[in-house]
């Protein structure tokens, strides 16, 4: 668990440290790169799926419950801001997920006009992480199976040590 405890805290202290300064858009790249990077740590295969994505987004964030959108939302979020910084993703222009845009503090819309628009608090979403990671964690250590999938892959994961 040490492998995977150490890539989460700076996955979730690099998030933490861009929202403080409010890098936003930066926080939620990071954030959906753990949703990524945790679904990958999920499945035995050696790559990952936007179906595995919303599969473990859908257990462990559960976007309708908590942040107002479904996983197929989210998924087309990840990828408009990953790709292109946007709300648009091939997803929302086939109209198979609504385009998502962001509040940060207690900014709320409080009229939307757009059907195919959905707004989301985007320090909601990065909490909504890291309280996933640890039931994520819960299972995994509650799973021999899991916790020795997991643990091997983590091995795998970049590491570095800071340099004199």
């Amino acid at each position: 668990m040490d492998h995977l405890d150490q890539f989460y805290e700076r996955i979730g202290g690099a998030i933490s440290v861009l929202a403080k300064e409010q890098y936003i858009e930066a926080a939620l790249m990071l954030t959906f790169a753990g949703i990524d990077q945790m679904a990958w740590l999920s499945v035995s295969s050696q790559e990952s799926s936007g179906a595995d994505f919303k599969v473990w987004a859908e257990k462990y964030i559960k976007p309708s419950q908590n942040l107002g959108c479904s996983v197929d939302d989210l998924w087309a979020a990840r990828n408009a801001l990953l790709h292109t910084a946007t709300a648009e993703s091939r997803d929302t222009a086939k109209g198979k997920a609504k385009k998502v845009y962001y509040t940060t503090g207690s900014a709320v819309c409080t009229e939307n006009k757009s059907p195919d628009v959905i707004f989301i608090n985007a320090h909601h979403l990065m909490e909504h992480f890291f309280a996933s990671w640890l039931t994520y964690r819960l299972d995994i250590k509650a799973n021999p199976a899991l916790l020795q999938q997991a643990t091997e892959k983590a091995k795998q994961i970049l590491n570095y040590k800071k340099g004199l």
